[in-house]
């Protein structure tokens, strides 16, 4: 019989979401990090989405009446740990949670590349004006019902648009004000758009298209990427990430869990936010 806690729960349903096999599991954490280990904690039912697990996140989740898990997009444990304490402060969330009987999950890259994952909502703004989407780098040898899972999106497009109306599309679609731009010609029509959420430098490097959206690339990505003609739009890591939550995964994760019984309330953390300002 399969396990009855809420986390056996999410990993089931995470599985029709976003397979942990389309994860980038040579560098990249992902899955159950931390294990609750009260089983009086089944009842729990609530669970806290959030992009990073900071310390205002786990104090969130802690005041929460029946939380029972975290779905962390960015693993809070990323590389071997020798010891967890309470002097480091993201460590000591995860103890606080563990204590409390709170699991904490990370899909990270799994997300990116399911095919109704991060990036395909990256692009929705041009997929209207769009005449073909590709994937940048597909994924080998998806699960049945996964085909076309990769990491990365182009958006050929059907009409030219102005590099003033891409930037006003971006800003509109991730909710900001400001991005940062770098353009070897700020007066020519954008034919392709290429995207990668967060950090894109290696996903987008080579790839043939106008412009590159993503959250962040190195200084010299940047030069490299206007000395080939291309313009960057970058929007900050998280940035291109955190809507994603309340758009597509708040709804979609909710119906997932509703199947495995009643009671589950699935939350977007209010306490989530990029650590960067433009002041």
């Amino acid at each position: 019989m399969a396990a009855r806690t809420p986390i056996a729960a999410i990993k089931r349903v995470w599985e029709r979401i976003a397979p942990l096999q389309l994860a980038e599991r040579s560098w990249d954490n992902v899955g159950v990090l931390v294990e609750a280990p009260f089983p009086e904690t089944r009842e729990r039912k609530q669970v806290l989405l959030t992009i990073d697990l900071t310390p205002s996140v786990c104090a969130e989740a802690l005041a929460l009446p029946a939380c029972s898990a975290v779905i962390s997009y960015h693993p809070p444990i990323f590389r071997g740990l020798k010891s967890i304490t309470l002097g480091d402060p993201l460590q000591a969330s995860l103890l606080k949670l563990a204590a409390r009987g709170i699991s904490v999950f990370a899909p990270h890259t799994s997300l990116d590349a399911t095919p109704n994952g991060i990036n395909t909502w990256l692009v929705e703004p041009f997929k209207g004006n769009s005449s073909a989407i590709e994937v940048v780098t597909a994924t080998e040898n998806p699960p049945e019902g996964f085909e076309g899972a990769g990491m990365g999106k182009i958006v050929r497009l059907k009409v030219g648009m102005s590099l003033e109306d891409v930037v006003a599309t971006v800003k509109k679609h991730l909710g900001l004000q400001y991005v940062q731009v770098a353009t070897p010609n700020p007066e020519r029509k954008v034919e392709s758009v290429a995207v990668c959420a967060g950090s894109g430098g290696g996903v987008l490097r080579g790839v043939k298209a106008d412009l590159l959206l993503t959250g962040e690339m190195s200084h010299h990505e940047v030069l490299a990427c206007v000395a080939a003609g291309q313009t960057v739009i970058l929007a900050n890591h998280s940035n291109t990430e955190r809507p994603y939550l309340k758009a597509v995964l708040q709804p979609w994760l909710q119906r997932e869990l509703d199947t495995e019984g009643a009671g589950w309330e699935v939350l977007v953390s209010t306490n989530d936010a990029d650590p960067l300002r433009t002041m």
